[in-house]
C-alpha cells in the first residue's frame, strides 16, 4: 500500500469555509482534493480541465446555480465512474431516496462525525 496512489476526490459546497475544512481533513485521511467548486455548475465546467476525473465526488444539495442533485445527474451520465457521496443537513428519507435513485454510492449528514466521514469515504472508495 506504500505506493498506492492517494485516493482523489473533489469537494462541491457552496461554504468555502466547509470546503477548505474538508480539504484539510481529507488530507489529513491520506486522501488527494484535486478540485474544490462553490457550486455544480463550476464543478461541472472544471471538471473536463483536470488530467484525470476525481475517483469520489463529495457533494453538497443545496446550492444556488445548479444543485447536487442536477450535477449527480450529469455526472451519472458524463463521468459514471465518478462515485458520489452525497454530503448534506439535508439528511430526509426523501433527499436519501431521491440521491439512491440518481445512482449515488453514499449520503453522509453534514452533522456526521469524523469517524463516519472516514467509514463513509473507504465504503464509497471499495465499490
Amino acid at each position: 500500500m506504500e505506493n498506492a496512489q492517494p485516493v482523489t476526490i473533489a469537494i462541491v459546497d457552496d461554504h468555502a469555509m466547509l470546503r477548505q475544512a474538508m480539504t484539510l481533513r481529507l488530507n489529513l485521511l491520506g486522501y488527494k482534493v484535486v478540485l474544490e467548486a462553490e457550486n455544480g455548475r463550476v464543478f461541472l465546467d472544471q471538471l473536463p480541465k483536470l488530467p484525470s476525473p476525481p475517483q469520489i465526488c463529495l457533494l453538497d444539495i443545496n446550492m444556488p446555480v445548479m444543485d447536487g442533485f442536477e450535477a449527480a445527474i450529469e455526472l451519472k451520465k458524463n463521468w459514471p465512474q465518478i462515485r458520489i457521496l452525497f454530503f448534506s443537513m439535508h439528511n430526509s428519507k426523501a433527499f436519501i431516496c431521491k440521491a439512491q435513485q440518481i445512482g449515488a454510492e453514499g449520503f453522509l449528514p453534514k452533522d456526521a462525525s469524523f469517524e463516519e466521514l472516514k467509514q463513509a469515504l473507504v465504503k464509497v472508495a471499495k465499490l
